[in-house]
């Protein structure tokens, strides 16, 4: 009889320290990671997944969901409304420009995206997915109408970006400015885990600019007047002399598609006149008939050159 009511005891003891204990050791399981695909694609959503080379930010789309062949659904990004956002690689720069409401899209209930709904900026162009018209879907391109400005040239020296999305709900920050620092392991409001993310390829551009040299004549009064065809040089950086003329109405002339390096730049001597002027992107310097200069990418472009001189008589 003491045994089986030790037993009782026992067994009533043990229910209650199984919840108890339960509860002291168990724990909530983190927040699931977004399902789904993700992928840059052409206007037509034709390349999915493809290691190709873009030829310009402007032919970037982005695309999710079921690929060409694949079921309606298959791998496709839980429905609702998305953010998405262009870093360099490692996603520590932004190359996004507009602001983070404007970057915007909605995915159906079938995975595949079917609006673009940013505002607070210029629009992001859509195409249709020729993979499943039937669905409604499309794509979204990642530059907003001001393409080529937006989105700005990758630091990666290879043209790599990375593109990320991120459901509405789980973006850290304010969607109403451009960049948001939400701390350590979170990207521009964007946190990894809550995120999906390809990266892409585009041909790096090299930069050019234009160089405008202009002729003024000088009179005995001080009246400033176009020098037409005036014969000018042109020396490159790799040595090449490109004889051109003053040939606008202004005096002036324009060269452009020039990379960058050193130029130098010179008014051929005519008799009867003498340099009396001379000024760069409107400063004014020692006066000279010949001025060498350094173009990067920090530079005026165009890159303006004024020459001026006293009257002479020019034959075209």
């Amino acid at each position: 009889m003491e045994y089986s009511h030790y037993m009782v005891r026992n067994l009533r003891l043990t229910c209650m320290l199984v919840p108890l204990m339960t509860a002291l050791f168990w724990q909530a399981p983190a927040d699931a990671a977004v399902t789904g695909a993700l992928f840059t694609t052409v206007v037509d959503g034709s390349i999915v997944n493809a290691n190709v080379q873009y030829p310009s930010k402007c032919d970037v789309y982005l695309n999710g969901g079921p690929g060409r062949n694949a079921p309606a659904g298959a791998a496709g990004l839980p429905g609702g409304d998305y953010y998405f956002q262009v870093t360099d690689p490692n996603g520590g720069t932004l190359l996004s420009t507009d602001v983070v409401s404007n970057r915007r899209l909605h995915v159906s209930s079938n995975g595949v995206f079917d609006a673009y709904s940013g505002f607070g900026g210029p629009s992001h162009p859509t195409g249709i997915d020729q993979n499943h018209p039937e669905l409604g879907a499309i794509t979204v391109r990642l530059a907003n109408a001001t393409c080529p400005a937006d989105f700005l040239d990758s630091p990666n020296g290879g043209g790599v970006y990375k593109v990320w999305v991120t459901p509405v709900a789980d973006f850290v920050g304010d969607p109403t400015i451009v960049d948001n620092n939400c701390g350590n392991g979170c990207y521009h409001g964007f946190v990894p885990s809550k995120s999906k993310t390809d990266n892409f390829k585009v041909a790096p551009t090299t930069a050019t600019f234009c160089l405008t040299v202009i002729k003024q004549l000088v009179d005995s009064n001080g009246v400033v007047t176009p020098g037409l065809n005036w014969p000018m040089q042109l020396t490159d950086n790799q040595g090449a002399i490109n004889n051109f003329f003053t040939n606008n109405a202004d005096g002036s002339a324009t060269i452009c598609a020039l990379v960058a390096g050193t130029y130098t730049v010179a008014e051929v001597p005519v008799a009867g006149s003498n340099v009396v002027g001379l000024r760069v992107n409107g400063a004014v310097l020692p006066t000279q008939s010949i001025y060498s200069f350094f173009w990067t990418t920090k530079s005026p472009s165009p890159f303006v050159v004024v020459f001026q001189n006293t009257q002479a008589t020019i034959i075209g």
